[in-house]
């Protein structure tokens, strides 16, 4: 009897799922968004018998990836899961509505002849005017003309061109009718045929194919089990955003961490648990390995036309143009004793920032809503108190105006990636910049802005640079002069870059410093730095020359 039993609720249960028209939507909770794709995670509370249990999903999206898709299930084994696309039954035609839609088809059929009509009558008035406009009488080009036979000419052609005209205004008139009378007409068959084909009635998502997730599992004994499953989609993505707010009077500066994110998945999330990862989806994980590195000998015009090039094969190159360590300083001592006051609280306590060996991931504990329209959506992440020192920096050669940089200490514990940033000092917008916090250096340089009341000026000074020819070689040397001057009421701290050339070549091109006014030479890169200290109006002088010695004959690249 109990077996009985179970062969008919099993049979019900069988009936109900085959003879159910729409799969329940899943419920989703939870998305972790990568820097390219995402994965959606599911959850839903659900009724197993014993025996096979085959349980279909929909609320995922069309973009789904299906060899990604994920189940587990603490109280049953999951033993298959499927991707399935189920196309809606095209509804039965409705044929109350023949007899309207015949009387607008030939409605239509009849507005086709109008038109056609009009189309003959206005060719025949072309026509008629292009003859008329063409005749050698009426336009004066005949032996015999008179001025009876020209006046009557000209009436004729006024009183003609008038009838065609009016004609041809009354045509376009009706024509624009006739035009308005069919497309209303063909509006109207589209609303019948979709009346009676049924799809009407329908609403728009029952339209469109669905979705789904088959789920096949295996339980013991009835229980009420918790499911989830899970998956990847390529239309999604985050970027980092930064807003960077400084203030002349403090020694901190704010970041502000956001996030945009940008998802056409095909489903809205509606109030999901968010999670940020710095990985990607899709990245192929491949490490990459080495081939067998041949030599061999090579012709000899071809070793002769690349000697050049293999002789400054092993030259260093040149180092990029940085601000020393021992260069900067501290715009802000004499506040020192001011603390900053945050004027917001932090996001501690919603984000949690978790980080294995190759990925950081912000789990944000809140619930959030981000539709699917492909537009971006900013999402708060952090924001914090970060050190800073104030200090200008200027290079001459480059640029006549001196630049405040922030030099920002304790950015590693934030975790943060390559991001454009918006700046703003003194409450006022001073630009954007990439901020990019993968170097291996534990101090960021910000630009903060230009500040053109600093003045700056470099000029090559003639008097001392000269060129002369001792023997086989030339000595080549050149004094410039760097002039500082400060237009400020209060003193300030400003470090000065420029250069002298470096020889790739130093055995044949010799290059060397006569005077470098008290500045610091880094001989890699040839960047000379001052650091200098200017009081309210003051103006300061620098003066460096160097020499140049190459063969006589030669002629040198870049100088």
């Amino acid at each position: 009897m109990k077996k009985a039993v179970l062969f008919f609720l099993l049979g019900l249960q069988g009936i109900l799922s085959f003879g159910q028209a729409k799969a329940p939507k899943a419920k989703l909770d939870k998305v972790t968004v990568f820097l390219s794709g995402a994965q959606l995670f599911y959850s839903e509370s659900v009724h197993l018998l014993p025996g096979n249990n085959e349980l279909v999903f929909e609320n995922v999206s069309q973009f789904l990836d299906a060899a990604s898709i994920q189940a587990s299930c603490k109280q049953a084994v999951v033993l298959d899961i499927q991707h399935r696309v189920r196309y809606r039954e095209t509804p039965k035609p409705v044929k109350r509505y023949d007899f309207k839609i015949k009387l607008v088809e030939d409605s239509l059929e009849e507005m086709g002849f109008l038109q056609k009509e009009i189309t003959n009558k206005q060719e025949v008035l072309s026509a008629e005017k292009k003859l008329l406009m063409g005749n050698r009488l009426m336009n004066g080009q005949t032996s015999r003309d008179s001025l009876p036979l020209l006046q009557a000419s000209l009436n004729m052609l006024h009183e003609r061109l008038n009838s065609i005209l009016e004609q041809e205004l009354k045509l376009q008139r009706r024509k624009a009718a006739i035009d308005k009378e069919t497309n209303r007409l063909t509006i109207r068959l589209e609303e019948l045929q979709n009346l009676q084909s049924g799809a009407e009635d329908q609403p728009q998502e029952d339209i469109q194919p669905a979705h789904q997730v088959i789920i096949n599992l295996y339980a013991e004994a009835p229980v009420q089990a918790d499911l989830r499953f899970n998956y990847l989609v390529q239309n999604a993505s985050w970027i980092p955003l930064y807003d960077l707010k400084a203030e002349s009077g403090k020694s901190e500066i704010e970041l502000s961490y956001f996030a945009s994110i940008t998802q056409s998945s095909g489903i809205d999330w509606k109030n999901v648990k968010l999670t940020l990862s710095t990985s990607h989806a899709y990245e192929k994980n491949i490490k990459p390995e080495l081939s067998i590195w041949y030599l061999s000998f090579v012709q000899y015009f071809q070793q002769k036309l690349k000697v050049n090039a293999l002789s400054n094969a092993n030259v260093p190159l040149q180092k990029p143009q940085v601000v020393h360590e021992s260069a900067r300083e501290d715009l802000n001592t004499d506040n020192e004793g001011g603390a900053a006051v945050p004027d917001a609280p932090t996001l501690d306590e919603y984000v949690e920032v978790r980080e294995n060996l190759i990925r950081t991931e912000y789990e944000i504990n809140m619930n959030i809503g981000i539709n699917s329209d492909g537009r971006s959506h900013k999402v708060m992440v952090n924001k914090k108190q970060i050190p800073m020192k104030l200090h200008f920096a200027a290079v001459p050669k480059l640029s006549p105006d001196a630049y405040l940089m922030a030099s920002v200490t304790g950015w590693e514990d934030l975790n943060l990636i390559p991001g454009k940033a918006r700046v703003h000092f003194d409450g006022m917008y001073s630009g954007e910049l990439l901020l990019n916090a993968s170097g291996v250096n534990d101090t960021l340089q910000l630009n903060l802005g230009r500040d053109r009341s600093i003045g700056l000026t470099r000029k090559k000074i003639k008097e001392k640079s000269k060129v002369k020819v001792i023997e086989q070689e030339v000595i080549e040397t050149r004094s410039i002069e760097l002039i500082v001057r400060n237009s400020k009421n209060i003193p300030v701290r400003i470090d000065v870059q420029d250069q002298i050339p470096v020889s790739q070549a130093p055995d044949v091109i010799k290059v060397k410093l006569l005077d470098e006014d008290k500045g610091e030479l880094d001989e890699l890169s040839g960047i000379l730095n001052w650091k200098l200290k200017l009081g309210a109006k003051e103006t300061k002088k620098i003066v460096f020359t160097y020499e140049i010695r190459y063969p006589k004959g030669k002629i040198i690249q870049g100088l």
